[in-house]
């Protein structure tokens, strides 16, 4: 494959990785706002709801980075091999973490609030959805 072919699917997959992962944080940060208007603050499923949402928004805004950092290191000439390459492993790590700390998250705001477990479970699972993009978008 001629450098040129290299470059482009490169900056393709990295334009890609990056809109996806941009917009996963932007539709998790629009249902935290939904599940704040929506409940009230003195629901008891507001805080594990948002804090949930909001951890999977945080690893998908550094998803972004690192697809952002990425394309623009291939634009400016790198060699687009190595780049995809540590982005794959960046996406993979951050879909691993995701995933424990989502899972960590959900066991403990189901035994400090017992009341919210189908609030909790919900906004896991729907937090969840960006560890399946992430693992995605490595492939």
């Amino acid at each position: 494959m001629s450098t040129d072919v290299t470059t482009d699917r490169a900056v393709r997959a990295l334009r890609t990785t990056l809109g996806v992962s941009a917009g996963a944080c932007l539709v998790l940060g629009v249902m935290g706002l939904a599940i704040t208007l929506l409940t009230g603050t003195d629901s008891p499923a507001l805080w594990p709801g948002v804090s949930l949402l909001a951890l999977g928004q945080l690893v998908m805004l550094v998803a972004a980075g690192a697809a952002g950092a990425g394309l623009r290191a291939v634009l400016r000439g790198a060699e687009p091999r190595p780049v995809t390459t540590r982005v794959r492993a960046t996406l993979g790590t951050l879909r691993t973490v995701l995933a424990v700390a989502l899972v960590v998250g959900v066991v403990a705001w189901i035994l400090v609030r017992p009341s919210a477990v189908v609030a909790v479970v919900a906004c896991g699972l729907v937090a969840a959805q960006g560890a399946v993009a992430l693992h995605l978008l490595r492939r």
